[in-house]
């Protein structure tokens, strides 16, 4: 392949598709694990703030006198907070750009948690984690979108499980402090920890100072001379590295069409993408949280563990997580992401049939240890598959739609786990959860896009048929290019 030592164009030759097509030939970058450390760290904050809640719960309720019924509506309004939080914070993302919706969600789901560190009664309680839950689901769902645009096509996969590693760190300290530290404190305990929430408002600032601006948001509001300035400068700091392979060329509807909000929802092919993964997400959250959440009840009440072995049990499953983020670093990017996510959830399906018919301490830590990896993989290969799948003018706004379908999933599986539980037990609970894996992976497989190591505007114009068919509006960039 053609080398060449620089490619710095004149501001007057710029064009979208040669902008896009220097940007997405840049190699992987010492940056761009700086990037994916400082969002780790982001994801790790936003998943722990959740963990300690439900660890904490039944300490919340004897400390405070609150109710079991209001224990339930605090943890119902972090969940409503996340739907609007991941619908506002898409919308506000394609309209405002990335960077300022990553900002001011963190510091909003860090002031959350501080509140609910300080507040007095069930009421202050309730509200703090409103806002926490919009803060937390708004920063997540445009942080997933920020590492498709941004991230080089051939390693997406594998920079998003190390973004997920601040989420299996979360996991993993959240567990041992409910394990360790949480029943010996004193009555205060539970407020110290959500107290640990308050580092975002540290990392606020940071993310604003070190994480550009996405270019591809840039060049789809039409804001050229930024994005080539941040790909002038990325190139400069490739260049240190070595020459740069040729720019590979796009066709010019990649970048030069620009079609509006209310254009792409007309296309039948985007709204297909949309059904196809609302759909397939709500039934991973929903499989998901049956069995993550009923399992422990299950063994408590079910096959009769003391509460204390449970306990370890869960810890257990959490510690052995935490490979999932290694192996999907090493094989997310090597299949077909869709082929990935349906033999994944067999796989995660057949490990939840054989918990099922475990009864056994050892047994039952060995193979939920199991699930946890496979469930998580299906999930890593869900968070970079969704907005690989989405047009750059509606990816936040899409990867939030989406995302709240998944929140309503989670909230089903409480009523859904509640009733397997008292029905059949662990068997029932797994069973469902497994069955619900595969069947609602199948619609991924038939009807969504390749993405796996191409161009995101490859998969926008070839997938999706934007720009050529669908009947898209044309715009003045698109009459002045014909």
């Amino acid at each position: 392949m053609n080398r060449i030592d620089a490619a710095r164009p004149s501001s007057a030759s710029i064009t979208p598709s040669s902008l896009l097509a220097r940007f997405d030939r840049l190699p992987t970058m010492r940056l761009h694990y700086v990037w994916a450390a400082l969002l780790a760290l982001n994801m790790m904050l936003e998943y722990y703030d959740n963990a300690i809640f439900a660890y904490a719960s039944p300490t919340i309720k004897a400390q405070t006198g609150m109710s079991t019924q209001q224990i339930g509506f605090i943890s119902s309004a972090f969940y409503v907070g996340m739907v609007i939080g991941a619908l506002a914070g898409g919308w506000l993302s394609d309209r405002g750009g990335r960077r300022p919706v990553l900002v001011w969600g963190t510091l909003i789901y860090s002031l959350g948690v501080v509140a609910t560190a300080f507040v007095p009664g069930y009421e202050w309680i309730l509200a703090s984690r409103f806002v926490t839950g919009l803060g937390v689901q708004a920063a997540t769902s445009v942080l997933l979108v920020y590492v498709a645009e941004m991230f080089p096509s051939r390693a997406r996969g594998r920079f998003l499980s190390v973004v997920t590693m601040g989420l299996t760190a979360a996991a993993v300290m959240a567990a041992a402090l409910a394990l360790f530290y949480l029943p010996t404190g004193g009555p205060d305990t539970w407020r110290h920890l959500f107290l640990a929430g308050a580092i975002g408002l540290l990392i606020a600032p940071v993310v604003h100072f070190c994480l550009p601006e996405s270019v591809r948001w840039c060049v789809s509001r039409g804001n050229v001379d930024r994005a080539g300035q941040i790909v002038s400068e990325l190139e400069a700091r490739a260049l240190r590295q070595g020459p740069l392979d040729e720019p590979q060329a796009l066709a010019e509807s990649s970048a030069g069409a620009q079609p509006k909000l209310r254009d792409l929802l007309k296309s039948k092919a985007v709204l297909r993408n949309l059904i196809v993964l609302f759909v397939s997400y709500f039934g991973v959250y929903l499989a998901y949280y049956t069995w993550a959440n009923w399992s422990i009840y299950a063994l408590v009440y079910d096959l009769k563990y003391a509460q204390k072995n449970a306990y370890l049990i869960m810890f257990i499953w959490t510690v052995v997580y935490g490979v999932m983020p290694f192996l999907s670093m090493r094989f997310l990017d090597r299949w077909e992401r869709k082929n990935t996510i349906l033999s994944t959830s067999v796989f995660c399906a057949i490990s939840l049939a054989v918990l099922g018919i475990s009864a056994r301490y050892w047994a039952v830590a060995i193979v939920g240890g199991v699930v946890t990896v496979f469930s998580g993989f299906v999930l890593n290969a869900y968070y970079t598959y969704i907005p690989e799948t989405m047009p750059t003018q509606l990816r936040a706004l899409g990867n939030g739609i989406v995302m709240s379908g998944a929140r309503v999933g989670g909230a089903v599986s409480g009523v859904m786990g509640a009733a397997l539980v008292s029905a059949g037990g662990l068997k029932y609970v797994t069973w469902t959860a497994a069955a619900v894996y595969i069947v609602f992976a199948i619609p991924v497989l038939l009807f969504g896009p390749r993405t796996t190591n191409r161009s995101l505007e490859a998969v926008a114009d070839e997938e999706l048929g934007l720009g050529k068919e669908e009947g898209l509006a044309p715009t003045p960039a698109t009459r002045a290019s014909a």
